[in-house]
This record gives structure tokens, C-alpha cells and sequence, in this order.
């Protein structure tokens, strides 16, 4: 089953561990006309203004339909667009991919999402323990975070349950995940669905749904549902020496409800209610998972996948070389995953510059990767940790807010 990137990756060695990222207020340049090979090819890019101008069918441009209804947080409408697309043969496979997406966020789960009887009882588990989960917002939490010099992900003191614990701030992470052992110093609850992921290097990890109580000082969750998983997987190691770790990860189902900002100056995330009314669009946008808009020097559009769990940011090999970056260096490094490590090859490219999130944002080095598929989107690229190491940073799903500020 497909829980999007459960874990997060450190990418170490070959590349710096401490980010060398700068970043000053400066408006996008005029955005240049992205070219594709047709409707599929827009669509997989999450362009959904392109991909409906590109549509020859009614099919196409009722699933450009949904792509915006997602954008634009209609779930419900998405989910009844994307059930009848089903039976059409050319849209089917992104369609029931994007769906199964969908069920994980809304009320009820459509007949056809799951092919798989054990991938639906586990989302079925999932659904009914949202249910229950409860929300107290209080007041505005501020809580000092630790960064270590392995992973620029910010680690923040959350109670689970009563018991005290470091957990990674991940918007790459579907669920907030907890590890084993402190799902058992805090006694979550297990529910019996288990599912099988993958982690970075695409060997097999076991999780357990669950249940606990999270305590954000100020802001409460009752029966937040968790997966729980061996907590040697979230440690990281290099040479046989432990170099990073967390006793779990805060997820996207925790993070969508709260208006985030993490402030490195004073070293401080502060988590409140969010207040701005929701806006039709934004730079900041769930379409499966979050994405947030970003702009090359020439001008050049794409959708970046946001994910603080990762190290480093990196872009797919074709959006590389259409910003003018060439095909790169090739660099030795070492790919930590939960509990593992490897060495690599990767492409990295020196003194790379994105704008996103209303900033200039200049970073030594940018990975190169392979496109990465999800069955309906080929992603542009990863925004990672290092692209938030600097200001201030706002994140706000409700507003489909990204801010960064100097």
C-alpha cells in the first residue's frame, strides 16, 4: 500500500550535512510558458489550467476538473468526479491512484478505490478512528525545536499521551508516526490494521495503526490517529554509529489543522488555530499531498512536493535542465533511511536558485533525482528541510499559505 513517504531520508557525504541556503525578499520573474507533450503530460505535472486547455475528451477535462477541485480543497466533489472516471479505460489508472489519495482524506471511501481487501480494511480503520479524534485549540503553542547537524528537520517536544517525546515536524508524512517503544512507554492504542510501506532504499517496513493523545502545550489532540512502527527505523546510521534519530514524526493529519511557523532566528515553532479564511488558491496546495508553486530565474513553473522530513531538496533530472542547470555533478554520497544506509551516486548541481514562498532562495546544492512517480503525478521535485533553515517560515494549509521570510 502506497502511505506516501513514510520516513524521511538524510543524504550525507558526498553532499554538505550543514545546508548552504540564502535566501532575500524578491519578486518571481515572469513565469515562461511550459511546454508538454499533451493532456497526460500536463496532468502528471499537476497542472491543471494547462492540462483542461490540453483536454480532447470529456474525460480529460473532467479529471482536469478534479485536479482543481483538490487544489482548491473540494474533496467531496473531487472524489465523486474521479469515482466516475473510473470507467473510463484511458483514465482509470490515475484516477483509482489519486482516489485512493482522496479516501484517506474524506468521510466515506468509494467502492472502487481499493482493489485490495486488506489496502480498504486499513483505510476503513483509518477512517473510523478520524471520527473520533477530538481537537482543543486553547492557545498558541511555542516550543523551542532542536536541529541536529545530521538532519536539518526540525525535532519539537510534544507529550504523547503524558509522556514526553522529540518528534520530526514531517509534511512528507501522511500520518503522524510514532515508534514502538514509545507507543508502548505511552501506551497507544493499537487497532489491529496493519498495512506493509516502503522506505527509501525499497525494502519492506510493517505499521500498525493507532491511536494517542497528543498535547502541543496549548493545543490538544484526542485520539490522533498514528502509525506505529519499529523505532529502529527511525533512527539513522552511518558507519555502525547512531547519527540522527526521532521517537516519531508529526504528519500531514496533525500539521493541515494547524497554522505553522517556524522561526529560526529564535530557534522556536510556533503552532496555533489557523484564522484566515480559505482561499480558492495559494501557493500552497494538497493534491494527494502537499505541494507548494515555485519559479526558476527563467521563469520556468512546477509544483514542488513539500516535504520537511527531507534533508535536501531536489529536482527531477527534466526540470533541471529546463531551468538551465545542465545534467550536473556526480557525487558520491550516503543515503540514510530508517535503520539503514547506502551509498549512491547523485547528481548535484552547485549554486542552484528557486523562488518560492515569496523568496529568493539560493541554495550550494541541489540534488538531481529521477522523476518520481505516484501513479497520477511525476513530481517536478522535493522542497526539503534545507529550504527552511533560514527566517522565518510559514505554513498554513487552510490559507493554502508558503511564506518564507528573511
Amino acid at each position: 500500500m502506497d502511505l506516501r513517504r513514510l520516513l524521511f531520508v538524510c543524504l550525507l557525504a558526498g553532499c554538505s550535512a550543514t545546508p548552504r541556503v540564502s535566501l532575500e525578499v524578491a519578486p518571481a520573474p515572469a513565469p515562461l510558458a511550459r511546454t508538454y507533450a499533451g493532456f497526460w503530460d500536463a496532468a502528471l505535472a499537476l497542472d491543471y489550467e494547462r492540462a483542461d486547455s490540453l483536454a480532447a475528451t470529456e474525460p480529460e477535462r473532467e479529471y482536469a476538473r478534479a485536479l482543481r477541485d483538490l487544489a482548491e480543497a473540494r474533496l467531496d466533489s473531487a472524489q465523486v468526479r474521479l469515482t466516475q472516471l473510473l470507467d473510463d479505460r484511458q483514465a482509470e489508472p490515475r484516477a483509482r491512484a489519486l482516489l485512493a489519495a482522496v479516501a484517506k482524506e474524506t468521510a466515506t471511501v468509494p467502492e472502487k478505490a481499493f482493489p485490495s481487501r486488506v489496502d480498504r480494511s486499513f483505510v476503513e480503520a483509518l477512517l473510523e478512528a478520524r471520527k473520533a479524534e477530538r481537537w482543543t485549540y486553547t492557545e498558541a503553542t511555542r516550543s523551542i525545536f532542536d536541529r541536529s547537524s545530521a538532519a536539518p528537520t526540525p525535532a519539537i517536544p510534544i507529550r504523547v499521551n503524558g509522556v514526553g517525546a522529540m518528534l520530526g515536524l514531517d509534511t512528507g508524512a501522511g500520518l503522524t508516526v510514532i515508534g514502538s517503544e514509545l507507543a508502548a512507554a505511552a501506551g497507544a492504542k493499537r487497532l489491529g490494521a496493519r498495512t506493509g510501506a516502503r522506505d527509501v532504499h525499497g525494502e519492506g517496513v510493517l505499521v500498525e495503526l493507532g491511536v494517542a493523545d497528543l498535547d502541543l502545550g496549548g493545543i490538544r489532540i484526542e485520539r490522533h490517529p498514528v502509525l506505529i512502527i519499529d523505532s529502529a527505523r527511525l533512527r539513522f546510521r552511518q558507519g555502525g554509529a547512531e547519527v540522527s534519530g526521532f521517537e516519531g514524526m508529526l504528519g500531514w493529519n496533525a500539521l493541515a489543522r494547524l497554522r505553522t511557523t517556524i522561526d529560526n532566528a529564535q530557534q522556536a515553532v510556533t503552532f496555533e488555530k489557523p484564522t484566515g479564511a480559505r482561499r480558492a488558491a495559494g501557493d500552497l496546495a494538497w493534491i494527494g499531498e502537499p505541494y507548494v508553486r515555485a519559479r526558476a530565474p527563467n521563469g520556468l513553473p512546477m509544483r514542488l512536493f513539500l516535504d520537511t522530513g527531507a534533508s535536501h531538496s531536489s529536482l527531477s533530472g527534466n526540470i533541471a535542465r529546463a531551468m538551465g542547470l545542465g545534467d550536473g555533478e556526480r557525487v558520491p554520497s550516503q543515503v540514510m533511511g530508517a535503520g539503514s544506509s547506502r551509498k549512491v551516486d547523485l547528481m548535484v548541481h552547485r549554486d542552484a536558485t528557486l523562488f518560492v514562498g515569496g523568496a529568493r532562495v539560493a541554495f550550494g546544492e541541489m540534488q538531481s533525482i529521477e522523476p518520481r512517480s505516484t501513479g497520477y503525478a511525476v513530481r517536478d521535485g522535493v522542497l526539503g528541510a534545507d529550504a527552511l533553515v533560514r527566517g522565518k517560515v510559514v505554513i498554513d494549509p487552510t490559507a493554502h499559505e508558503f511564506l518564507i521570510q528573511p
